[in-house]
């Protein structure tokens, strides 16, 4: 068994196609080492600017790695290296078109840019390679945090992350003169940093008309259309995708999250798909049956999302409305306030967490005549205070996350 290049499942010698990720894989042949060749630690680039970590992954369209920026006092940053081997040099040519034209949509996205897309330092070609040079993101994508709890997220995160990533969306579709299509959101792609910031990564396919990335779509033995199974709308596989597009992929993030049900894993069994394939494995169980805890309000806005007809979906403006209605309610100002001012949104929240401490602190007890009364803990000095989000039900002692919804109100 061998690795494959873009998601490291095992392949078996001699596939043409990974089982995982729907990745075309190389033209047989080709050494069976080739397919896990990466960057030693180490490894210098661009004269020596940057230095290699070690490698995080692999994204859309090749490996990524953590590297060191030399010339800016070692400030870390994730180089991002179109993967080098193709069918043919018409995949190849067709990659390195979709390689450079994530550099320049992410580029562009950084003027003036939203605080929950990474932006893009640089872009440079060394040798035969591709390489793209981007702010790093410490934390955990939700794939992953899926795969560490074992069991679905609670509703009340799903409605915060959801919300976060709608509100990217609503960035990335007013952009002019043409709308900015994700075409590749699932929890894979979507980080939550130790701060519980929600971030949106991985735009190789994004104002792609065809990519070497994801899951794809084959017809007489040619690619046709790009996307991951489970999340990508029929439109798009058509190659007709919309900004509902995204719309879509997020309702089925969302419902993923939800259920810890994978959608991909219904296209597993398939070497290839076509049209009729993932029009027949398209479908999502109603939450209500599946989730029968979750709020009646969220399943139809999920159900809402997933619905195979574009018009019938919300706008991303629309999305993030009504996940707002239905976050906790002294989330939702504070929300908006940090979504477009940090400074502002700590200067806020510093000011209510002074009021909240006044209200709801204990004075200290008096000590009786000729009692000496111990110095205060560190603990004692802060009193507990209530969450905003969840109304109470939590409380800390200084800290920022609730332990009960996990929420990031100011304290």
């Amino acid at each position: 068994m061998v690795n494959c290049p873009q998601c490291g499942a095992p392949v078996k010698p001699g596939a043409r196609f990974c089982t995982r990720c729907g990745v075309r894989l190389a033209a047989a042949g080709l050494a069976d080492a080739a397919l896990t060749k990466t960057l030693d630690v180490g490894t210098p680039l661009q004269g020596g600017r940057y230095q290699i970590i070690g490698q995080l992954g692999h994204g859309g369209m090749g490996a990524v790695y953590l590297a060191r920026d030399m010339e800016l006092f070692g400030r870390l940053c994730v180089v991002k290296q179109m993967r080098p081997f193709f069918a043919s040099q018409t995949e190849r040519r067709r990659a390195e078109e979709d390689f450079k034209r994530e550099a320049e949509v992410l580029a562009r996205l950084n003027q003036p840019g939203h605080p929950r897309i990474p932006e893009v330092y640089g872009y440079f070609v060394e040798g035969l390679d591709q390489f793209l040079v981007m702010k790093y993101i410490e934390g955990e994508s939700l794939e992953r945090r899926l795969e560490r709890l074992n069991d679905p997220l609670s509703e009340t995160e799903v409605v915060r992350c959801g919300q976060e990533v709608a509100n990217a969306l609503v960035y990335l579709h007013s952009r002019k003169p043409r709308p900015v299509i994700h075409r590749d959101i699932k929890p894979a792609n979507i980080i939550v940093d130790p701060e519980d910031r929600v971030w949106l990564v991985d735009f190789g396919l994004a104002r792609a008309a065809v990519s070497s990335g994801a899951r794809v779509m084959v017809a007489g033995g040619k690619t046709v259309a790009a996307g991951t199974p489970g999340y990508t709308p029929l439109e798009q596989w058509q190659m007709q995708p919309t900004v509902k597009s995204d719309v879509y992929a997020l309702g089925a993030t969302m419902h993923h999250l939800l259920t810890a049900s994978d959608p991909r894993d219904r296209f597993t069994s398939f070497p290839e798909l076509d049209y009729e394939i993932l029009r027949s494995f398209s479908t999502f169980a109603p939450l209500s049956e599946v989730r029968p805890d979750v709020s009646p309000a969220l399943a139809a806005l999920v159900a809402r999302c997933l619905d195979p007809d574009p018009k019938f979906r919300p706008t991303a403006d629309q999305l993030e409305i009504e996940l707002g209605a239905l976050a906790p309610t002294g989330s939702r100002f504070f929300d908006t306030v940090k979504r477009w001012s940090p400074t502002l949104g700590e200067m806020l929240g510093s000011a209510l967490a002074s009021f909240v401490r006044v209200l709801f602190g204990r004075p200290a007890p008096r000590s009786r005549p000729g009692q000496r009364t111990p110095a205060p803990t560190v603990e004692q000095e802060r009193p507990a205070i209530p969450c905003l989000y969840c109304r109470g039900q939590g409380t800390t002692r200084g800290g920022r996350t609730c332990p009960i919804c996990r929420g990031t109100g100011y304290w």
